[in-house]
């Protein structure tokens, strides 16, 4: 018969070579995990790549003196569509700013239109033009508050994304302005 020690210490060993085994499947599960967010990530940037510069749905604008106006449709004033929910902590900085935020974009000659998941806005967004409801959102690609999109005059969609602070929309807006280069080599 083997010695108690040596039965105690294989045992040991192998308890061991379990931890171990399961310590590397567990890492290895987690990269796996990591990567799988990395590849579905860059999947939706390049979705979102992809619908930049397409046409944007025609969506009826609510609100005073609105009725006429319809985003998307040609010939239009540029837009910035600012994606606002009264259950987002982040958006209640931007509902008070409001009126300067669109005084600044109507001098460059751009609307500013609220989009809302719900029916009813707070008083300082009622004189603005808007689209109420998930569909309007959706239409857009908007899923995030507080967030922009910028359609241009032709009705395309130039630009979208996820905001910090309302200083940060003119900065886009500007951006958004500048010209295209040609970055592929063709003359």
């Amino acid at each position: 018969m083997l010695p108690e020690w040596i039965l105690v210490v294989s045992s040991l060993l192998a308890w061991l070579a379990v931890l171990a085994l399961a310590t590397i499947l567990s890492q290895l599960a987690r990269r796996l995990q990591l990567l799988q967010q990395q590849v579905s990530g860059i999947a939706a940037q390049e979705h979102v790549r992809e619908s930049l510069g397409q046409p944007v749905p025609p969506l009826a604008l609510a609100g005073p003196a609105s009725d006429q106006l319809i985003l998307g449709v040609p010939p239009a004033a540029p837009a910035v569509v600012l994606a606002l929910s009264q259950r987002c902590p982040p958006c209640a900085a931007f509902w008070g700013q409001l009126e300067a935020l669109a005084a600044s974009l109507a001098e460059r000659r751009i609307l500013l239109v609220l989009a809302v998941p719900e029916r009813d806005v707070p008083a300082e967004a009622t004189h603005l033009p808007r689209l109420a409801g998930d569909a309007a959102l959706a239409a857009l690609r908007l899923s995030s508050f507080p967030s922009l999109a910028f359609v241009d005059e032709r009705g395309h969609l130039r630009g979208r994304g996820v905001l910090r602070s309302v200083e940060e929309v003119p900065e886009i807006v500007s951006m958004l302005l500048q010209p295209t280069v040609n970055t592929e080599g063709k003359r």
